[in-house]
């Protein structure tokens, strides 16, 4: 799955996501991933290898928390929820 796709997802489960307190530690170690994430998404920045390697870290984090593959493709975020239910 391209970043560009991984950004977009992440970003769309913060912006569901922001007062679920139940995410609460994945928001807080992922400090740093997730406006990464937001940024890229927004076209703000671009990613150099460090860049990539965090947002990929963050994806998978997120696909652990969710209890989805990360290596499977999904093209949005509701189709990644739809796996998991």
């Amino acid at each position: 799955m391209d970043s560009k796709t991984k950004a977009k997802i992440i970003t769309d489960f913060l912006m569901r996501n922001a007062e679920e307190e139940k995410y609460d530690d994945f928001f807080d170690y992922n400090d740093l991933g997730l406006p990464l994430a937001v940024a890229f998404n927004a076209n703000i920045c671009i990613l150099n290898n460090e860049g990539e390697t965090i947002l990929k870290e963050t994806y998978n984090l997120l696909c652990d928390e969710l209890g989805a593959d990360s290596e499977k493709e999904f093209n949005d975020l509701d189709e990644l929820l739809q796996c998991i239910e």
